[in-house]
């Protein structure tokens, strides 16, 4: 919305949206390709917050610090598609903030962006390829440890809130877990998302899951499909044979950087090449021709 809107709705004058925009960055538009400020329900409630803290008499500074750190409920939005400019800032902004190890600034570019756009969108076009950046950067020496494991840390944190009640529905059932020994679950969390949005019931195991755990849970459970990830080079080595026989009654996809389609082929799995792709190409079920 644009800011005479916010200010009709929030009962705020635009030149006080204005102000505490400016002097104390309450509000953080969004900007369309030709620049034009965009609010949304995020600046709406924060602008709701502060004006309840300045109605119990606080400092409007203290007041807007308050709302700065409050934390927000909203919509999820439901925009699938990014427009470069908008990809390009939220990239930006969720980088510059994780570096500086600034959780405040993180969540609220995270926020702006779930707001506006569909979680898939925002991880698939976001947050994925910052991850990668991540990867790269740190492989260059061009990012310290200290900034990778705080920038792993917040994200993991806030997809962990996005995936809350994966086991509701009455979709198939999917047994989501990380390789022995990995400890990296983003990747298979941004999958579990994203499946479980095309109508999964998901069941997640996390880290270092061992394989016998998984075909004991499989028992339980009677998924439709397993999917097991990698990210570090021959973790999954010693455990082919297992995920081959696992994959005799139950498909098994395999996916993560430590993975390709050689390993999929010795596992009797599928390779998944990317979690929101994947996602999406396993929850289709197979078109057949009828002759």
């Amino acid at each position: 919305m644009r800011i005479s809107e916010l200010s009709r709705r929030v009962g705020v004058s635009v030149d006080t949206l204005r102000a505490w925009e400016r002097r104390y960055g309450v509000l953080s538009p969004r900007r369309t390709a030709g620049n034009t400020r965009m609010y949304s329900a995020i600046d709406e409630a924060r602008v709701g917050v502060m004006k309840r803290y300045i109605a119990q008499r606080l400092p409007v500074a203290q007041a807007a610090e308050m709302a700065m750190a409050a934390p927000l409920r909203v919509s999820q939005g439901t925009g699938e598609e990014l427009p470069e400019h908008e990809r390009r800032r939220g990239l930006r902004e969720l980088g510059s903030a994780l570096e500086a190890f600034d959780e405040t600034s993180a969540d609220r570019a995270l926020q702006q962006l779930l707001a506006a756009y569909a979680p898939t969108a925002v991880l698939g076009q976001v947050v994925l390829p910052y991850l990668r950046e991540v990867g790269e950067r740190w492989a260059q020496n061009r990012l310290s440890i200290a900034q990778e494991h705080f920038a792993s840390h917040f994200l993991q944190a806030r997809l962990n809130s996005l995936s809350r009640g994966w086991d509701r529905g009455l979709g198939p059932r999917a047994i989501l877990a990380a390789a022995p020994g990995d400890h990296h679950t983003l990747g298979l969390t941004c999958f579990g998302i994203a499946l479980h949005r095309l109508g999964w019931r998901v069941v997640c195991l996390g880290a270092a899951t061992p394989i016998e755990l998984i075909g004991e849970v499989a028992d339980a459970t009677d998924p439709c499909l397993i999917v097991v990830s990698a990210s570090v080079a021959g973790l999954l080595e010693p455990h082919v044979a297992a995920l081959g026989q696992l994959a005799q009654t139950v498909p098994v996809a395999i996916g993560g950087y430590a993975t390709s389609p050689e390993v999929a082929r010795r596992c009797r799995a599928t390779h998944l090449e990317q979690p929101i792709e994947g996602a999406t190409m396993m929850a289709t079920p197979p078109s057949y021709e009828v002759p």
